[in-house]
């Protein structure tokens, strides 16, 4: 979208799309009402927003630049909506695998593996993208694969273009291994009238708190959403390998921090883990007011605050809603969850972009527009705690009671470190 010239209410569109498809999840609670297996169900489904993904490289061929902004737009649109019914069917399979006590270190364990091959695979690609920018960056390395005269400019989007071709081919590969994963067989299975499976979670009080919750956090993540990346480029004029390692950082830390959320949600409950995750979330944003293309050194301490909060707010996403649903109730609870609460964040995401404000005079400094957006962020962020406090998560600890374990054990294991020394 970068190289294309996109503009902030595009990036924005961009942006909203992971949110917007949300909407189609409630598709999967209606698939799965009249079939008896999950799993080719889920498969099936993917598959086409899988292979979408195959064309988007196509998007460099256009003649208008405008016009390949809005076939990835369109195109990402219809895969990001397949995969969203798949993942909610998927959400109810696992769940049936899974047991409520021990799935915190699950979703931990798995969103480890995910991250590491991720961050090894961007890493390489934006290694590779960057050597198109400068002739004369790392010729050694061309001249080892022969190809010198390949890592040009004009060159840059047809290896784009096969990246894209790759990656999705790894994503439907992904599904054969999907397919091999076991599944419970469904006991008594009797449909029900769509109106009263939709209909239950919004009768159930503690569902409809959560789910205020949720969409006020939801709609506060989505302030300032499609600029994070763009403000790195243009705004601090960072190359695409200092973003890549400012990834790295984010990722990093969330790798790291992924035992402890899982361990820490298990123990001490959803409810919990997020207050933490609330507060660090409103704190992130702040950060970048004090940026500018002169000094950006703040950016790598919020990408290591930032890659903690966001992995235990990865966890609790997925899990919270599944902790306070009734048993065999996962799917129906876990699809409008995440259908409202998408629809908040995408509204706040394309209102970024639609609202694009001007730059504010401080007096001793100016913030940029984005910078303006991202502030205003960070206060809604702090406010979504408020209706969490009246969640009810039968398993949550006080927050007071789980750090003053945490820190003791924190202190206990360092003081046998330091006797062994």
């Amino acid at each position: 979208m970068v190289m294309l010239g996109a503009s902030p209410l595009q990036y924005s569109l961009l942006s909203a799309i992971g949110q917007i498809s949300a909407i189609w999840q409630p598709l999967g609670v209606a698939f799965s009402q009249y079939i008896s297996q999950r799993k080719w169900a889920c498969v099936w489904l993917t598959f086409p927003g899988r292979f979408l993904t195959l064309f988007l490289g196509l998007a460099l061929l256009f003649p208008h630049r405008e016009q390949g902004i809005w076939y990835i737009l369109c195109l990402l649109f219809f895969s990001a909506g397949f995969q969203s019914i798949g993942a909610n069917i998927w959400i109810a399979w696992i769940s049936d695998l899974i047991p409520l006590k021990i799935r915190g270190r699950f979703f931990s364990t798995r969103n480890q593996i995910l991250l590491i091959i991720g961050l090894t695979f961007s890493y390489i690609i934006s290694y590779h993208v960057d050597l198109f920018e400068n002739s004369y960056k790392a010729l050694r390395y061309k001249s080892i694969l022969g190809l010198e005269h390949f890592f040009i400019p004009q060159n840059q989007a047809i290896f784009l273009a096969f990246v894209y071709i790759f990656a999705s081919i790894i994503g439907i590969i992904g599904l054969f291994f999907l397919s091999l994963q076991p599944e419970r067989k469904r006991l008594h299975h009797k449909a029900k009238s769509l109106s009263e499976v939709f209909s239950e979670p919004f009768k159930d009080k503690n569902f409809r708190l959560l789910l205020v919750f949720g969409s006020l956090w939801m709609f506060a993540t989505g302030v300032g959403s499609p600029f994070w990346g763009p403000f790195m480029l243009k705004n601090l004029k960072m190359g695409l390998f200092q973003v890549q390692m400012y990834n790295t950082l984010h990722m990093g830390s969330s790798l790291l921090a992924f035992s402890f959320w899982g361990k820490f949600i298990d123990r001490f409950g959803n409810k919990t883990a997020m207050k933490i995750c609330v507060l660090l979330g409103g704190l992130n944003p702040v950060f970048w007011l004090f940026m500018s293309a002169q000094n950006y050194s703040l950016l790598w301490v919020e990408a290591v605050l930032s890659g903690f909060m966001w992995a235990g707010t990865g966890i609790v996403t997925t899990n919270f809603v599944l902790s306070i649903a009734p048993k065999r109730r996962e799917q129906a609870y876990s699809g409008i969850y995440a259908a409202v609460t998408g629809i908040f964040m995408m509204s706040s995401t394309l209102a970024s972009g639609v609202f694009y404000p001007k730059p504010l005079d401080l007096g001793y400094r100016v913030l940029d527009p984005e910078q303006v957006i991202f502030g205003l962020g960070a206060l809604l962020r702090w406010t979504a705690i408020i209706p969490l406090f009246l969640v009810r998560e039968y398993r949550s600890v006080p927050l007071r009671k789980a750090l003053a374990f945490t820190f003791s054990r924190l202190i206990g294991w360092r003081l046998r470190v330091g006797k062994r020394n």
